[in-house]
């Protein structure tokens, strides 16, 4: 594929190339040894271009026996002319430069490092064997503007990988999207709410006056911020699906608002708690605050001001950056830009240095989209505000770290002397400040595996947008904030980050992570076992090729729930069997579809209704044992009702009498035609609910018959038959238990509950007798 010139411009006139070749040509040896150099470059694909001034990856390529071609707009002898150099040495490496760029100049570079304002004007086609290495991502990165990272923490709970991918970055909204706005509106208030809350507890635990005799402001405001801290749990929780959120209208948020003004700003106080309830808030505010926390993990450093920090979406270096803490005066700077907003929560209890703010800026490298391979640098550096942190000034020169903004500024007077002159640290000096502090695990520990999982999991966010492709890297600044438990939050993310010498630090660590850039991109590439400097792969995405197969490969693969999954605890079961409002073949139907009602023993259990007053009740046992139960009384029921009927229609004793199996002494004064067995089968409902360890008797009203013609048994004896019959079901299933003394309680309970049935059948038999 020809691919197109990186040259925006002729670059040199022929009459400067001759002047050039000719200079070196003074040197015949020399110029042989330039023309072999630039001939195995072209041999080994070994030539680069390099935009801007970016001395360091010049210096690296070329003790790497690159050679480079220059840009067009470079290749000048202005410097020459105007004899900008301090030795003829100098001027000699100038013109040798410019020799190799002119002979490899009819062929593409292999190597392109762009700045950020660099057009990109080379195609190149990602479905062929291309080998141009550049320093740009195919695609711009939505992650590096303040909309697009707004954007991406909001999706990234589908990419969260447990100590992988976990970010923590403050709560951020896009003023271009409408919903997000109302979403701040709702955020704020609630924040109002939470921090009011924080505020009284940590003045009552600081013995700070709160409630005293001559303050103007209710109890009723905590109670209303109590109340909307409860309704805000019960929507994270899905709780408010079934009970209906109390709707505040906006004039009582803005009274509640007023009030929470004054009472941050200390201008008034709580009146005193006439009703002795002070301690019950207290206690519920604190339960109600760790809840929350769990959903608004920003709750331990958000502090009590509200506070919240506007940024325009295309501004950097600290520009156009405004803050606020009331929601009118927000509003109403929003209502008059023009330009798009990211609104974030401001971190206001941050971790400090002697009493000053700082922020880390980590740098991360991208070398592979798909398998997302993402590179740390070890080594980072601090920066540091000119001024002492204070929240009742919300000046730049305060909270924005940026040494764009901080060099407008003279560091404030009585600044501690340990704090650096040009306010930043390098690694190795806050090491030794977090060594002296007692806190030398927690870089290890905390901060630098927080700052690694926040940006894993951006970058998984946002792996969408990316197009594949293997031959583009591109580095990437962060900048990070501590909370006092020493928890980095994500605050931005640059694209080309500034690697100029601003500052002794800056000179130190940018030129190195530039040249492990190419230790990275070239040396590792081609050499797996190759250092890669301070460097370091923190995630290297697994790849997931796909499998095809026929369908007769297709299998169903699955694993068993172990028994002690199923719950077994004490549990007493009641069920509600009689509704008048039904009738008999919708409640037999009811039988096997009713609804359980479950609850913890010696719970009294009321029913809605005066006419449900029979229940019966069983206490689940393991899932053995209910089966053994259930086996035992249902054989046991089958065979009684087999002896008491053995005749489907019967009308008098003497007939029950001739059956040989019946015992003479167990049915009494039996006058009925109605078939009994399938009566007690329709009106006893005994089942083992394994799964859900529930083992319920469900009843329905006898059947209405005409007069004379009901059964009236007298159950004095079944407790002697019943007994005979469980102890040959436990002597049948004696091998399989563990426990005999758990059978026999078993068996007694099954015992008490068939005399119960049949006691209730011989009720409603009389009563019915009595009626007709």
């Amino acid at each position: 594929m020809a691919h197109k010139s990186v040259s925006l411009s002729h670059g040199l006139t022929s009459k400067e190339k001759s002047y050039v070749i000719c200079s070196c040509q003074n040197k015949s040896n020399r110029f042989v040894n330039l023309k072999i150099l630039a001939s195995k470059a072209v041999r080994n694909k070994k030539i680069f271009s390099v935009y801007g001034s970016c001395s360091a990856v010049r210096k690296a390529l070329i003790e790497r026996g690159w050679v480079e071609k220059m840009p067009a707009n470079q290749m000048n002898l202005l410097k020459i002319r105007t004899n900008s150099f301090s030795s003829k040495t100098k001027m000699q490496n100038e013109l040798e430069r410019l020799c190799l760029s002119n002979l490899v100049e009819k062929y593409n570079p292999n190597f392109v490092w762009r700045t950020k304002d660099q057009r990109r004007d080379t195609t190149i086609d990602m479905n062929k064997d291309c080998n141009i290495i550049i320093n740009k991502l195919e695609t711009d990165a939505t992650w590096t503007s303040k909309q697009g990272l707004c954007s991406s923490i909001k999706r990234n709970y589908w990419f969260h990988i447990e100590d992988v991918a976990e970010v923590n970055s403050p709560r951020s909204y896009n003023t271009s999207d409408s919903g997000d706005i109302d979403g701040f509106v709702k955020d704020y208030k609630i924040t109002a709410c939470t921090s009011l809350l924080k505020w009284i507890l940590s003045m009552v635990a600081n013995d700070r006056p709160v409630f005293v005799d001559t303050g103007k402001t209710s109890m009723n405001v905590m109670v209303f911020a109590i109340n909307r801290c409860k309704e805000y749990l019960l929507s994270k929780q899905n709780k408010d699906i079934d009970r209906p959120i109390q709707a505040i209208s906006t004039r009582q948020w803005d009274s509640f608002l007023k009030k929470y003004y004054c009472i941050i700003a200390k201008e008034d106080f709580f009146q005193p708690d006439k009703a002795t309830k002070l301690s019950l808030y207290l206690s519920y505010s604190k339960f109600l605050l760790k809840e929350i926390h769990k959903y608004r993990p920003q709750l331990s450093c958000e502090g009590c001001h509200n506070i919240w920090i506007i940024k325009p979406s295309c501004c950097s270096r600290g520009r156009g950056i405004r803050m606020a803490s009331k929601l009118g005066v927000i509003m109403q700077l929003l209502n008059k830009a023009t330009a798009k907003y990211v609104i974030q929560k401001y971190i206001e209890e941050p971790e400090l240095i002697y009493e000053t703010k700082f922020d880390i800026r980590q740098y991360y490298l991208v070398t592979s989209t798909y398998p997302l391979t993402i590179w740390m640098y070890k080594d980072c550096y601090l920066k540091f505000s000119s001024q002492k942190y204070s929240l009742k000034d919300y000046h730049e020169s305060i909270h924005l770290t940026n040494n764009a903004v901080q060099i407008k500024y003279v560091n404030c007077p009585g600044r501690h002397a340990e704090l650096p002159i040009n306010n930043m640290w390098d690694l190795d000096k806050y090491k030794s400040y977090l060594n002296k502090i007692g806190k030398d695990d927690a870089w290890d520990r905390i901060i630098y595996p927080g700052m690694k999982k926040s940006i894993v999991s951006i970058m998984l966010s946002c792996q969408d947008s990316l197009s594949v492709s293997k031959n583009r890297f591109e580095l990437y600044g962060c900048d990070f904030i501590l909370d006092k438990e020493y928890k980095p939050w994500l605050i931005e993310i640059n694209s080309c980050p500034d690697l100029n010498h601003t500052t002794q630090v800056t000179a130190k660590v940018c030129p190195a992570v530039v040249s492990d850039i190419i230790k990275v991109v070239i040396d590792y590439a081609k050499n797996p076992k190759a250092s890669t400097g301070r460097f370091e792969r923190i995630y290297r995405q697994p790849l997931t090729l796909p499998h095809y197969s026929n369908v007769a490969d297709l299998s169903l693969r699955g694993y068993s729930l172990p028994i002690d999954y199923f719950y077994k605890g004490n549990v007493e079961v009641q069920e509600m069997y009689e509704d008048s409002k039904i009738g008999k073949q919708n409640l037999l139907k009811q039988a096997y579809n009713t609804d359980v009602i479950m609850k913890p023993p010696e719970e009294e259990f009321n029913f809605p209704d005066k006419n449900e007053k029979n229940t019966c009740t069983h206490k689940t046992f393991s899932e053995y044992k209910m089966g053994v139960v259930a086996n035992v009384f249902n054989e046991t029921l089958e065979e009684l009702m087999d002896r008491i009927t053995s005749n489907s229609n019967f009308s008098a004793r003497a007939k029950f009498d001739q059956c040989p199996s019946s015992p003479s002494n167990l049915i009494q004064n039996v006058c009925s035609v109605t078939n009994l067995q399938n009566l007690v089968r329709k009106s006893v409902n005994i089942t083992a609910a394994l799964d859900n360890h529930v083992q319920t008797f469900n009843f329905s009203k006898l059947d209405d018959a005409p007069r004379g013609k009901g059964s009236v048994i007298d159950c004095s004896p079944i407790n002697k038959t019943l007994l005979n019959h469980c102890n040959a079901a436990k002597i049948k299933h004696v091998k399989q238990l563990s426990n005999e003394v758990e059978l026999r309680n078993s068996t007694q309970d099954v015992i008490n509950a068939t005399i119960k049935i049949v006691s209730f059948i011989n009720k409603k038999e009389k009563e019915y007798e009595d009626i007709i």
